[in-house]
């Protein structure tokens, strides 16, 4: 195994930890924002794993593509999750400061330690 998959998936896991550490603090934003990066880290260690170099896009659709075949994730989420990487860094492309509500902080959350653990299997982490 590529050294490059140990990487990224410790790096998703430790995003998968940020995330919970910001629903704790009722960061809901946060915890969006770092959910959204460990489905994108891990759909990346997946790519990888699979031997192809990962596009350089923070589209979560368009990543899972790459994977579609080995592993099944919830598409609507995926669609749903991904732009909050921009509403939470970038308050002018929804005209105002983000506000994410505690249930929908807790299906992201949820999804992301989901998706860690799909990865994890389909790479015999875990």
């Amino acid at each position: 195994m590529r050294e490059e998959v140990k990487w990224w998936f410790e790096t998703a896991k430790i995003n998968l930890r940020r995330a919970e550490r910001a629903f704790n603090a009722e960061d809901y934003e946060e915890c969006a924002f770092w959910a959204h990066q460990t489905v994108e880290f891990a759909l990346k260690v997946l790519i990888i794993f699979l031997g192809e170099s990962p596009p350089k896009t923070r589209n979560l659709r368009r990543l899972y593509e790459s994977v579609r075949k080995k592993i099944s994730l919830d598409e609507q989420l995926l669609a749903e999750l991904t732009p909050y990487y921009s509403v939470s860094r970038y308050p002018d492309i929804f005209m105002g400061v983000p506000n994410v509500h505690k249930n929908t902080a807790k299906k992201f959350l949820d999804f992301a330690k989901e998706v860690i653990r799909i990865t994890g299997e389909k790479i015999g982490f875990e």
